[in-house]
């Protein structure tokens, strides 16, 4: 009888059992900073090798989305993609915002891959009203 070793460093054999999915490639999240100043929030986030006009921020009843697509590479005629680790195709992040938010001044700049978005602060709306009881 002979006795085999398993070598798992073996990535020739079963080179995407080894590597395991990474993600789906439709679907991606990108990253975003929040920060905090005395007069604004600021959110940073990556969105690398897009267009600004793939590129929307809206903001409605205290919520902040901002989607997008990033499109694949063009790449007919070359060789089948063995591996694609660079995440394409629709994304959606909301914030909730808090209250002191003014939602119709937020900007947004998008440059060399990131996009700022500035939310100045205001001071809280009190939507709040005392109701007399008879």
């Amino acid at each position: 009888m002979t006795l085999l070793r398993y070598n798992a460093w073996n990535p020739w054999r079963d080179f995407d059992r080894f590597l395991g999915t990474l993600h789906d490639e439709r679907h991606w999240t990108p990253a975003f900073d929040v920060t905090e100043t005395d007069d604004a929030y600021t959110l940073t986030g990556d969105l690398p090798g897009m267009l600004q006009k793939d590129i929307e921020v809206r903001v409605e009843d205290g919520i902040l989305t901002v989607r997008g697509e990033r499109k694949t590479a063009d790449n007919a005629g070359q060789d089948f993609r063995r591996r694609v680790e660079r995440r394409h195709g629709n994304f959606a992040r909301t914030f909730h915002l808090p209250d002191n938010v003014n939602e119709e001044a937020v900007k947004a700049a998008y440059e060399n891959g990131v996009l700022v978005l500035t939310l100045p602060k205001q001071e809280p709306i009190d939507t709040a009203r005392v109701i007399t009881v008879n």
